[in-house]
């Protein structure tokens, strides 16, 4: 069954708008904090279902993709960038996988529920990964700017 995007993008905007609202995130930041989340969501759908990547990369090219909008908002915004990141990633955390999985244990479905549970870990390890490796990114932006700035302010050697 294919996927409305459309459809998609709204709710997702709406689910992300509202985590923001919950953690009282500014008001002039909840649009921007509901299009991230939505992209991330869209990027994920069309990577898990279209493109049939497993659930590891295609959370792990979503993260990349709503963390790095996330560090141009808060740019853009000034704010930290975990005002947009913390709602945008709700759409795409594996809650439940984790649910199921531990449902499964209840029941005594030992192996299945164990297999559920390290899917849900391994994807919330790539969303994990991927904020990692955008924030790192842009504070190595960031230190390399100020060493320029520095540099230039010091007298220069002879």
């Amino acid at each position: 069954m294919p996927i409305n995007y459309v459809e998609a993008f709204i709710f997702a905007f709406l689910s992300t708008a509202a985590f923001a609202v919950l953690f009282q995130a500014p008001r002039r930041t909840l649009a921007i904090s509901g299009v991230i989340g939505a992209v991330g969501w869209v990027v994920f759908s069309y990577m898990r279902k279209d493109l049939e990547y497993d659930s590891f990369y295609a959370n792990l090219c979503a993260t990349v993709v709503l963390s790095l909008l996330s560090e141009l908002a808060a740019r853009i915004f000034k704010h930290p960038a975990t005002t947009f990141v913390i709602p945008g990633i709700f759409p795409i955390v594996p809650g439940l996988g984790m649910y199921n999985g531990m449902a499964k244990l209840i029941e005594n479905n030992y192996e299945a529920g164990v297999n559920t549970l390290l899917r849900a870990g391994m994807d919330a390890a790539a969303i994990a990964l991927g904020m990692m490796f955008m924030a790192s990114f842009f504070r190595v932006l960031k230190l390399s700017k100020e060493q320029r700035r520095l540099s230039r302010l010091l007298p220069k050697k002879r």
